[in-house]
């Protein structure tokens, strides 16, 4: 029996355990991302072979070569210039991982798309060409199998495997990436990518890395039925921007909980992506072989409690935009009905205003300035679009500013923007011309008559971000003394689910000499999974832990979201008087639970004058 036939058989008898992630691993143990990941087979050869052997240590069935960008036009990049160094980097990256496997894991030959040349994809006859030089020194490398990850597109994820199966017969693994609605970038859905790979020959079908642990565990869910063996590779949530680093914070135990459920299913490999290490996969090792049953209990469904809020002496009786913010978020077809119903409807309830996010955690949505025109012109609440610096250059920010003003629009958000690596789009790079203190002064250059000869004097409130979920608040409170110096008036804070992290922020203002409105975010949890996915793939958001687990202590979603509605209106009450307003966050746009929130606050909280800059 050869290993490619031993490694199918053993996939029939229980899951299998992968490794984690290779690039930001290396990364971690100080590898500089601008030599190259693969070229470090060649240039630091120990440290490859070390993060190689600590992943069988921690439990890996299958461990895989240092060698997902080995292709041409990718290494070109980092200096390499022929296909025989390519080459030579593949085997060197074959060797060091079956040097550390030795007879206890098989080596999967990692092969990942290939880059865009001039914003342009590479023609199919050279993609073949590519595919076939990367497959074939793998081959000769002596993998045990192969394994395709992060694709994007399904036809040349179809392509690639067509030309594997066409030079081997070893066992192959072909992974896409999805986005949140369980698609690839160009509209594929999990079951489409399932039975095409099958067809052109793969051995196994799955899905890696993507739009976060929650958007492939719903694809790879998708897969199990259609008749071969599923993996899933789990990258730690999504990536935040800290200090200039691109970090995936979500725990391992999060990861372990979402690979338990996704063996439950059927899932026959379960291994890391971006973000993870070999001591997350000895976590998932260890609970796959050592299962616990789920805990569960039972809580009414009653509704909060009429509210009242005590006064708020913060600040001056003139209010930017008024105490009650909601944010709805733009729809991602083309239909704008059901956001306008659900902006009546927090009208209704007494919100002052609403705001529109910008292509939220960089999916593609409808453009929010045109949305907010719409919802302001339908349902006369003035509506607040969010700016970012990400998606446009200095030249489109400036008509965006532009056309808010001829749209009736008085206030905007500005906020640097999701990362750009949330993104499944193809070829999608950030701007990021200005931060977010660079919108403000841009906005307040316009609202002074600064910008433009002739006729453009804008009048726009502006509001920014302020994050009290982290360690230290001084560089908070630095950043956003900057913003008021450039001309903010009001700051929006990321969800709040600790009270005393707030109370902590507002001090830091006013020892700061800081008198800026603070409206304290208010975002109901849904369900316990809801949670979890929210405090381990959502920048910027910290959920504590025993918020999380009051959330978990009940089986029934609709229990979790009562406890949810509570746990929110507790915030509202400790809040209350310590901040200027609220600001309401509703994940899907699903206002019931805010509405209700709403009309727990009093009248006369809700009544407030707009001062224009």
């Amino acid at each position: 029996m050869t290993r490619g036939e031993a490694f199918l058989s053993e996939l029939q008898t229980g899951a299998m355990v992968g490794d984690g992630a290779i690039g930001t691993a290396l990364f971690a143990r100080g590898v500089v991302p601008e030599r190259g990941v693969e070229r470090m087979n060649m240039l630091s050869p120990s440290v490859v072979l070390q993060l190689h052997r600590d992943y069988v240590a921690s439990g890996s069935h299958i461990i895989e070569t240092n060698t997902f960008g080995a292709n041409l036009p990718n290494l070109m990049k980092y200096g390499v210039e022929s296909e025989e160094e390519a080459r030579a980097i593949i085997l060197t990256g074959s060797r060091l991982a079956r040097t550390a496997a030795s007879d206890q894991a098989y080596i999967a030959g990692s092969i990942g798309p290939l880059p865009t040349v001039d914003g342009e994809p590479i023609a199919l006859v050279r993609q073949t060409a590519l595919f076939t030089s990367q497959i074939t020194a793998l081959i000769e490398g002596g993998v045990d199998l192969l394994i395709f990850e992060s694709f994007t597109i399904l036809e040349e994820l179809a392509q690639a495997v067509a030309v594997a199966r066409s030079l081997t017969d070893i066992p192959i693994v072909a992974q896409a990436s999805f986005g949140p609605e369980s698609c690839t970038a160009d509209g594929a859905s999990a079951e489409e990518v399932a039975f095409s790979c099958i067809s052109t020959g793969a051995s196994v079908v799955g899905a890696n890395c993507g739009y976060g642990v929650e958007s492939l565990v719903n694809a790879v869910k998708s897969m199990v039925s259609c008749g071969a063996p599923v993996s899933a590779y789990l990258n730690a949530g999504l990536p935040e921007r800290v200090e200039e680093r691109m970090l995936y914070t979500a725990s391992p135990n999060y990861l372990v909980e979402a690979a338990l459920d996704l063996v439950d299913c059927g899932v026959r490999i379960i291994g890391g992506c971006c973000g993870t290490e070999p001591e997350t996969i000895r976590l998932i090792a260890k609970s796959i072989a050592a299962r616990k049953a789920p805990v569960g209990g039972s809580v009414s469904q009653t509704g909060p409690a009429k509210l009242h809020v005590k006064p708020m002496p913060r600040v001056s009786k003139s209010v930017p935009v008024g105490p009650i913010l909601v944010e709805l978020d733009p729809p991602r077809t083309l239909d704008v009905s059901p956001l306008i119903a659900a902006a009546r409807a927090v009208k209704n309830a007494g919100a002052s205003a609403v705001t529109v996010a910008d292509n939220p955690l960089a999916s593609v949505r409808v453009d929010n300035i045109t949305v907010a025109g719409i919802l302001q012109r339908e349902t006369g609440l003035p509506v607040i679009p969010h700016l970012t610096g990400r998606d446009r250059n200095r030249l489109a920010l400036q008509s965006a500013i532009m056309g808010a003003h001829v749209l009736g629009i008085h206030s905007m958000l500005c906020v640097t923007g999701d990362p750009v690596g949330m993104c499944q789009e193809p070829n999608t790079s950030g701007v990021f011309d200005l931060t977010s203190v660079g919108l403000v002064r841009l906005i307040s250059d316009f609202n002074a008559g600064h910008r433009m000869s002739g006729d453009c004097q804008t009048r726009f409130t502006v509001g920014v971000a302020v994050n009290p979920n982290v360690r230290t608040l001084s560089g908070q409170v630095d950043k956003l003394k900057r913003k008021v110096e450039a001309g903010a008036h009001y700051a929006l804070t990321q969800p709040v689910f600790d009270v005393e992290k707030l109370e902590a922020l507002m001090d830091a203002l006013d020892q700061a000499g800081m008198s800026i409105p603070v409206y304290a975010g208010i975002m109901p949890l849904l369900s316990a999974r809801n949670a979890e996915f929210l405090h381990n793939e959502v920048p910027g958001i910290v959920i504590p832990e025993d918020v999380r687990k009051r959330m978990a202590e009940y089986t029934s979603v609709a229990d979790q979201r009562a406890v949810g509605a509570e746990i929110a209106t507790e915030m509202l009450d400790r809040l209350a008087g310590r901040v200027h307003g609220f600001y309401f966050i509703c994940p899907g746009n699903n206002v019931d639970t805010i509405v209700r929130l709403i009309t727990t606050i009093t009248p006369r909280q809700t009544r407030s004058e707009v001062a224009r800059p």
